[in-house]
Order: structure tokens, then sequence, then C-alpha cells
């Protein structure tokens, strides 16, 4: 009898001790996590545009794991990997293209970190894109004018005929807050489209005329030539100067920078 009873209590206290055991075990283990990840940022969303002229935004990253950022030339951020949560400062420089630059994005790699009983990986964008360096220059207070002199032309044989000699004189206002070696160093060239339907020539041809850097500064401008065309007899009478542009070129290409169809006929 007194035996079985022994037998019993040593039985109780072995599993009593199994029991603690199992639970002093217990508190020492960590469980695994799967790894978090979260990316905003203050970046325009598409089809909005970051300004030409660049700016600084903010890239916020939560996680519970590393991460590691990549991103386009002309940003530059004050920390590119970390681990956990992070204010990122970006900052994006002027673009010097005449045109937008789209299909940019800031690219994020998150990736667990073993010692903290992190598993996962996965890459998160940021899509965004630029306006052109076009954007800098604000054309205002624009006047287009196509003008047209009837004249009579004595040739030395004794002939004459009657003729149109047509010119034009466009003032413009232009605001440009590029400095002078920005101008240089971006702009290689600037144009004038003249738009005009005459017969004899299909609709849409244009002329083309090349203008200086000058023309670009900023302030008032006046662009006129008193002979611009000469149509015999009465064919001047339908040149139609329907649209006038002007255009800026980087070594990327040509981007209008303002274009207009007011344009009023003036007749002598």
């Amino acid at each position: 009898m007194k035996r079985n009873l022994k037998r019993k209590w040593l039985l109780l206290l072995f599993v009593v001790t199994g029991v603690f055991g199992l639970t002093a075990c217990s508190d020492d283990y960590e469980p695994w996590e799967l790894l978090t990840a979260e990316m905003t940022s203050t970046l325009p969303e598409q089809p909005n545009l970051v300004p030409w002229d660049g700016g600084t935004f903010t890239i916020n990253v939560k996680t519970n794991g590393a991460w590691d950022m990549v991103v386009p030339d002309w940003m530059s951020v004050d920390q590119k990997e970390g681990h956990g949560d992070a204010v990122v400062n970006a900052t994006i420089m002027r673009n010097q293209i005449a045109k937008e630059i789209f299909n940019s994005e800031v690219i994020v790699n998150f990736i667990g970190v073993e010692q903290n009983n992190v598993v996962g990986k996965t890459t998160k964008t940021i899509p965004f894109g630029q306006e052109g360096v076009e954007k800098a220059f604000k054309i205002t207070d624009c006047n287009a004018k196509l003008t047209k002199e009837y004249k009579r032309r004595e040739e030395t044989n004794g002939s004459s005929y009657n003729y149109y000699q047509c010119g034009y004189k466009i003032t413009y206002n232009i605001e440009n807050p590029l400095t002078d070696k920005e101008l240089d160093d971006i702009i290689t060239g600037v144009y004038l489209y003249l738009y005009i339907d005459t017969p004899g020539y299909p609709s849409n041809f244009h002329d083309t005329y090349y203008l200086s850097k000058t023309d670009l500064a900023k302030g008032k401008h006046v662009l006129e030539k008193s002979n611009w065309r000469m149509y015999r007899d009465n064919y001047g009478d339908y040149l139609y100067l329907y649209e006038i542009a002007i255009a800026v070129q980087t070594k990327y290409g040509a981007k209008v920078i303002y274009r207009t169809s007011d344009i009023q006929t003036e007749k002598k």
C-alpha cells in the first residue's frame, strides 16, 4: 500500500515538473513574423507632374524589415537604405530636357531580417513624371499681325506687274527664370514657325526662322519682317497666316513653348 502511494506521488511530481519546464521553454521562444512593407510620398501622382524646376519631397517607408532605395540620376535622397520606418527627403533637380520625363520611378526593395525573426521579400514603386524645361518660359500679351502691301513694279524692259509684299509683326512679353548660363547650357536653338495656307501650297505648310537666344530674355520683344513673302498679281489676297509658334531646342529635341491663332491681317 505504501509502495503504491509512493509511486503515485513520484508520478505527480514528474508531471508538475514537466509542465513548469515546458512553460519556461515557451517563454524563451520568439515566433517568426512576416515582412510588412508600405510606402507613401508627397510626389504628385500621375498624370500630375513634378514642376520643371524640381523641388523637395518626402518618401515615407514603413516596414519591420530592411530596405534599400533606387532613384533616377536627377533625384538625390538623404538616405538610400535602412532598417524599419524612415522618412526620406528627396530632391529633384531642374529638368534640362525640352519635353516631359515619364516612366520615372522610385524603387524600394524590402527584405526580412533574420536576427529580428522577420521573413519575406518584396518591391514597391512610386511612378512619377516631370515637366519639360519649356514650361520655364511664360509668354503673355502676344499680338501677331500679318501685313499686306499692294505694289506695282516697273521692269527695265518696260513691262510691269502688280504684287503683294507680305510681312509679319509679332510682339510678346516673356518670363524666363533661367540664368544666362543655364540658357546657354540648355537651349541650343530658338525657332519661329509661321503656318500659312496659300494657292499652290498644301495646308499646314510652315516657314521656319531661326531666332536668337536674346529673344528669350525676360521682357518685351518685337519680331518683325516686312519682306517676308512676295506674291504677284492678286495671289497675295489668298495668303492666310493662321498660326504662329515659338519653339526651343535642347540636345533632346525641339518643343513649342507658345502658339496662337489670334492673328490680325492689315492691308495697305
